[in-house]
């Protein structure tokens, strides 16, 4: 069976619809709906039912959801032995950003470390820029970051979405709803930081020009000076929940904000193997987890 069909299947139940999984597996959403049906063709009877764009696993999906599981396991398990019969030693030199780092690492490396205990992991962490720039240097083998734009020799795979809020000691709606009177300062991480280039090119579109931009090399700092009335911040919520009792702050959730996507980075001579393709689904589970209310 088709590796790639079994992974669509999975996904499109796992993210509950074809457009949510294509973003997980970085393809167009038509790209979903063409391998479901390779794969219902295949297996000479329909796994979901269909209510317009709505896709609803059907008894025989329900039946067959589980082997699929459970052939995609068996897929990684072989790859995994026949990789440690390999005599070099295995290593993963994989880079994030800081946000990334905090946010969903600890729970991912945690379970990656008990799947392959021989592993050896190297760990860099970056602002995106340096992280392109170690790839292509030979100096990373993996990176996760969300990106500003595209750079030659590098495969891009999506990974997964993180909402972005608008923090601040005062409320940070009611201080942009002042705009062009009020003029904010934007508390954001270092030049390069794509964050900060979501955050400026958000403010651009509601037409609120900076102050100024104050950079940071923490998320700390820029929570804490965020707190201390110094400015607002253009964040991921969920490490905005992390830091909840650190930094009292006041969020705000705008509609038009677009949530950041976050990239799984490699480069085009180099294949993501067993233990990659493992750190990437438990980054991508991670990710899913339901964020405490703020």
């Amino acid at each position: 069976m088709d590796r790639v069909l079994l992974e669509t299947f999975k996904a499109v139940v796992d993210e509950g619809g074809a457009q949510k999984a294509a973003n997980v597996l970085g393809c167009a959403q038509s790209n979903v709906t063409t391998r479901l049906k390779q794969l219902e063709q295949r297996l000479g009877v329909p796994l979901f039912n269909r209510q317009g764009k709505r896709l609803q696993l059907n008894e025989a999906g329900e039946r067959y959801l589980p082997y699929a599981a459970r052939i995609l396991a068996l897929i990684d398990e072989a790859a995994a032995d026949a990789r440690a019969e390999l005599p070099a030693a295995q290593r993963l030199r994989l880079g994030t950003m800081e946000s990334t780092a905090a946010m969903h690492l600890p729970h991912a490396l945690g379970s990656l470390r008990q799947a392959f205990p021989a592993l050896e992991m190297q760990l860099e962490v970056e602002a995106e820029p340096a992280l392109s720039q170690m790839l292509l240097q030979h100096r990373l083998d993996l990176a996760v970051t969300a990106r500003v734009s595209e750079r030659a020799g590098l495969v891009y795979e999506a990974g997964f979405d993180e909402p972005l809020v608008v923090v601040a000691q005062e409320d940070p709606a009611e201080l942009l709803a002042q705009a062009p009177v009020y003029a904010p300062t934007l508390l954001a991480f270092r030049e390069g930081c794509p964050y900060r280039t979501m955050a400026l090119r958000w403010l651009e579109s509601r037409r609120i020009a900076c102050a100024r931009v104050l950079s940071f090399s923490t998320y700390g700092a820029v929570l804490g000076c965020a707190s201390a009335g110094m400015g607002m911040a253009v964040v991921p919520r969920r490490l905005v929940e992390h830091q909840a009792q650190s930094y009292p702050l006041k969020v705000y959730r705008p509609r038009d904000l677009a949530p950041a996507t976050s990239y799984f980075v490699f480069r085009e001579d180099w294949q993501p193997g067993v233990e990659a393709r493992a750190l990437m689904r438990e980054l991508r589970r991670s990710a899913r987890q339901p964020v405490a209310p703020l």
